[in-house]
Order: structure tokens, then sequence, then C-alpha cells
């Protein structure tokens, strides 16, 4: 009885050596992958993908703006470094008129240059 009870002990602590860490290790990574990404679009995937929308479809895609204010009384959201145009990344602006994309634009990465 004795000698099962230590096999059984041995086994417990070979799995927890072993197998535990890794699941730990794995969950880890999943987590800190999903908030490093950030996916690029070309200007007219972009316009493609969300243009006439929903907010909350941008919302479900995207997720919360880096910024809104209201041009023309209508609210806009702007996304930073979210869009590729002549090889420089971009911000892009969405518009909404009544609740749904109406207008696209993307604001030109700022360089030190005049």
């Amino acid at each position: 009885m004795k000698f099962k009870k230590n096999i059984f002990t041995f086994a417990s602590f070979v799995f927890l050596v072993l197998f535990v860490p890794q699941i730990l290790w794995a969950a880890s990574e999943e987590t800190s992958g999903a908030q490093k990404e950030t996916k690029i679009y070309t200007v007219i995937e972009f316009e493609s993908m969300f243009m006439n929308r929903r907010k909350e479809e941008i919302l479900k895609t995207l997720g919360e703006p880096d910024s809104k204010k209201q041009v023309q009384e209508k609210e806009v959201w702007k996304y930073n470094q979210i869009v590729k145009d002549m090889e420089q990344i971009w911000d892009q602006n969405i518009m909404f008129d009544f609740g749904r994309v109406n207008y696209i634009w993307s604001d030109q990465p700022k360089t030190g240059k005049k």
C-alpha cells in the first residue's frame, strides 16, 4: 500500500514539473501575441472592408479608436498607424452618418522634414 502511494506521489510530481509550466507558458504567449499584433491594411483593403459598415462592426473588428471627435456635426474616429500607403504607415479617419461609415480618409505620417 505504501509503495502505491509513493508511485502516485512521484507520478504527480513528474506531471507537475513537466506539464504545468508548458501549459502556463503557452497561455501567456496567446494573450501577449493578441495584444501586440495590429493588422496593417492597404487603403483599398480598408475602404472595401469598412465603408458603409455600422459602428458596432468597426468596434468589433478594430477595437476602440485612438481618438473620437466631431467634424461637420458628425462623429469621426481616428485609428493611428493602421493603413499603409506609398510605403508608409498612415493614420486612418472614419466619419459616421446615422451610425454608418460614410467617409474615410488617411492622414499622412508626420515627418521631421519641412
